[in-house]
């Protein structure tokens, strides 16, 4: 999981550098890419199904937005999540990622993934990513409850020069999935 959290944050930077010079119109954000063409099982027994975490409805309540469902996992458009919401349209606007401890400790570690910590913190620990080396906004919602690491990142507004959901609704939904593990 370190790994596909390292190789997409890796196209999340070479996507917004392409989407910088207005070369593409790919989506930012994807912190899940492993280049595997099937989900990535959770391997974390303790934790529910991550499609029971996080829930169309739920970003649609704290977003406003609507018309919102959950799309296969496909990393080569950014939707390299446990969970990926996307609109009508097919723009990306939320994905979960649910893992271990150990995956945890690497976020933390990489020097890509966090930015600061979130005080106070949903569950344990938290914080916003990915650092500022990555991207001067922030798009990554993580946090710790005892052996499960989650994180929750959304997508740049194509068009626009902000994220789809603000880390103030990144951290309701954080709550949300965080009540229910």
């Amino acid at each position: 999981m370190t790994k596909r959290l390292a190789i997409c944050l890796l196209a999340a930077l070479l996507a917004a550098t392409a989407g910088c010079s207005g070369g593409s119109d790919e989506l930012e954000g994807d912190a899940g890419d492993n280049g595997a063409s099937t989900q990535m099982p959770v391997d974390t027994p303790s934790a529910p199904n991550p499609s029971e975490l996080l829930t169309p409805a739920d970003v649609e309540a704290v977003s406003g937005l609507t018309g919102l469902e959950v799309v296969p996992y496909e990393p080569a458009v950014g939707a390299g999540g446990d969970v990926n919401i996307a609109d009508a349209s097919g723009q990306l606007v939320a994905m979960l990622v649910v893992d271990s401890l150990e995956t945890w400790d690497a976020w933390l570690t990489d020097g890509f993934t966090v930015s600061e910590p979130v005080n106070p913190p949903v569950g344990d620990e938290a914080f916003i990513g990915p650092s500022p080396d990555v991207s001067g906004v922030i798009y990554i919602f993580g946090f710790r409850k005892g052996d499960v690491a989650v994180v929750i990142d959304t997508y740049f507004d194509v068009g626009a020069t902000g994220t789809i959901l603000s880390v103030e609704q990144l951290r309701e939904l954080a709550e949300i999935v965080e009540g229910r593990l």
